[in-house]
């Protein structure tokens, strides 16, 4: 028999205000799909990869695909076992422990106002051909207060805010697509010996294999947030079946609605040359596609694609906090007022106001060391979780053989394949890192932080008895770390 966990009064009475559980999986679908914005990653780091790897995105953005989907299987067992708020924090600190949670937490407390800060930084450059004039900070900083409120809204009215804005950049990817698809200039096997633009002939030249792996690489960073379903475990309905069908169906959407439009858009170009070697290739192709004032339309809904991102990731971030508020893995004089959740909404505002501060800060660091904040961190995540993955199966079945009921949990098919594939994946990433140069002050960055959360954890948390109460299931027990 395994010991029951210990109920903590003083942690119950804290949290006795609980989220609202008014999510269905289509819900969190909306939410999950908006914090990825498929359409601001076709325009932004499709583009991008297009004018680097050429027609190796198509292999690349595949292959990345297959591995997003088996990491995706990673967080459907995880979030199907602990369906709590919290997001990656809360899956490793309950299966790998506090220490790899406070690294853990420390990357996504650093990491996501960042990307919001990345995210509505570039909101001018789209808005910008419909409205002339703005300035990129100034209006980051209004997208990011009006995101920052928006989050603050009861759950079920950001599911509704954030699936209209998603119908608009749905439909943009879709029209991308039909695009390609009707002039179509070539046919698929032209795609499948991957090319890229030579710059010094201007002509088409054999992409290496160290070339692929970088396309593969952007593809995993292009697809990621579909893991953000775990985030709104508490407010989803039946949280034990449906966080895992939402993490799969948020994780099958993005790929297809990614990788689609961008094999449309290589099979349609007039010349793979002239794409490539265009400044922005996918915004060149809609022009000569479309023409000027669809593609205006177009970018517009780009720019409230990324806004809609914005309000998905403050929804995150602010769970993030709440839930290592709750957990106290802060000072408890930080922890109390950032575990409270607002009577009137049942959202935790005081935590999504505190996030939104901070990528109000981040928007004054220069673009460049945002970017390499970032750029690494993906990986160390995604390390987590794969192991996370590998050792919650093993407590599962020993949980199931002490005749703990677990009805209704995800078990991953042919594991431990998901999890052994996405550590082989992610330590390529890893060694491609180490032996390009202009990595490693990326990589660097990341492993700072994750040397800092574990310094965390020994320095603070281990020290003090009464910190890290681990949310132990869906409803109020508690028992403390060990």
């Amino acid at each position: 028999m395994t010991t029951p966990p210990i109920l903590d009064t003083a942690a119950t009475t804290t949290h006795g205000a609980k989220l609202s559980r008014s999510l269905g999986v289509g819900g969190n679908v909306l939410i999950t799909l908006s914090g990825i914005s498929p359409a601001s990653s076709v325009f932004i780091l499709g583009g991008a990869a297009l004018a680097t790897y050429g027609t190796g995105v198509f292999w690349g953005f595949a292959l990345a695909g297959v591995i997003s989907l088996l990491i995706a299987y990673c967080y459907a067992e995880l979030g199907s076992r602990h369906p709590i708020a919290g997001g990656d924090y809360s899956l490793v600190s309950r299966v790998l422990g506090p220490a790899s949670g406070a690294a853990v937490f420390l990357i996504s407390l650093v990491t996501l106002p960042l990307i919001v800060a990345i995210f509505a930084l570039g909101v001018a450059d789209y808005l910008g051909v419909a409205i002339a004039g703005l300035d990129p900070l100034w209006t980051a900083i209004v997208v990011i207060v009006l995101a920052t409120v928006t989050a603050c809204f009861n759950i079920r009215a950001n599911a509704w805010v954030t699936g209209a804005f998603l119908v608009v950049e749905m439909a943009a990817l879709a029209l991308l697509a039909v695009l390609g698809l009707v002039h179509v200039e070539r046919p698929i096997t032209d795609l499948l010996d991957p090319q890229a633009l030579d710059a010094a002939t201007g002509g088409l030249a054999p992409l290496g294999i160290a070339g692929l792996v970088l396309a593969i690489t952007q593809g995993i960073f292009s697809y990621n947030g579909y893991g953000g379903a775990v985030y709104f475990a508490e407010e989803t309905r039946n949280a034990r079946r449906s966080i895992a069908r939402a993490v799969i169906w948020s994780a099958v959407i993005t790929v297809l609605a990614e990788l689609v439009p961008l094999t449309a858009i290589l099979l349609g170009a007039d010349s793979l040359e002239e794409l490539f070697g265009a400044a922005l290739p996918v915004e060149t192709f809609l022009s000569a596609r479309s023409g000027d004032a669809i593609t205006i339309v177009v970018l517009v809904a780009v720019a409230l694609a990324i806004v809609n991102a914005i309000i998905a990731i403050a929804l995150q971030s602010g769970r993030l906090l709440f839930a290592a508020a709750r957990d106290r893995a802060l000072p408890e004089p930080v922890a109390r007022p950032l575990a409270t959740i607002s009577p009137a909404t049942r959202m935790p505002v005081a935590a999504t106001v505190v996030m939104g501060v901070l990528a109000l800060a981040a928007c004054f660091i220069p673009f460049d060391v945002l970017l390499n904040a970032t750029g690494s961190t993906l990986a160390f995540s995604y390390g987590f979780i794969a192991l996370a993955a590998l050792v919650v199966r093993r407590r599962s079945d020993a949980a199931a053989r002490a005749g703990e009921d677990l009805t209704g949990t995800f078990r991953m098919p042919l594991y431990p394949l998901a999890p052994v594939a996405a550590l082989i994946a992610i330590a390529s990433i890893f060694v491609i890192g180490i032996l390009d140069p202009a990595q490693w002050v990326s990589l660097g960055i990341a492993i700072g932080i994750v040397v800092a959360g574990f310094a965390y954890y020994a320095l603070y948390l281990r020290r003090n008895p009464g910190t890290a109460h681990l949310l132990a299931a869906e409803d109020d027990e508690w028992e403390p770390a060990k």
